[in-house]
């Protein structure tokens, strides 16, 4: 099963979802399209989800296609799900200005999801998302622990 995350920003991401209804994906596809109006023959769409139904939703997926906010980002890696990213862009009005294009290409680079902005982009990485190895992202919060911690002492 693909799960799809559009967060709640309050603009549209469209985009994202006319790309994957030109596609013959031949799995389920739950999206979670949150503010973004659309509708579809193909996957079963659903607006917002409360905590529990999408923590089921994130569970049964084998692929988590995501815009590029980090929390949806990091969900998907904590629960060690394969990620595609999909930046929401400014140009496109998705959004005020381009970091989650920033974000998504570090997270891309640094070999933990696969980032895409465009549709072919995308439909080559769904078509293959099962052959591609990614690395597990450690989750980590001594630096930020210690750097507190040093910057209090110091006060």
């Amino acid at each position: 099963m693909i799960f799809v995350i559009l967060g709640t920003h309050e603009l549209e991401f469209k985009r994202l979802l006319e790309y994957l209804e030109k596609m013959n994906i031949n799995e389920e596809v739950v999206i979670q399209s949150g503010n973004t109006h659309f509708t579809s023959n193909k996957y079963k769409i659903i607006p917002f989800l409360d905590p529990n139904e999408f923590k089921d939703y994130i569970e049964k997926s084998d692929l988590v296609i995501t815009h590029g906010g980090v929390g949806s980002i990091l969900t998907g890696l904590r629960y060690k799900k394969k990620v595609i990213t999909m930046p929401r862009l400014s140009k496109y009005k998705e959004h005020n200005d381009d970091h989650q294009l920033e974000i998504c290409n570090k997270l891309s680079k640094d070999g933990y999801t696969i980032n895409c902005t465009d549709y072919e982009s995308l439909e080559k990485a769904i078509k293959n998302y099962k052959n591609i190895e990614l690395k597990q992202y450690k989750f980590d919060n001594s630096k930020l622990i210690n750097f507190i911690s040093k910057t209090i002492d110091n006060i």
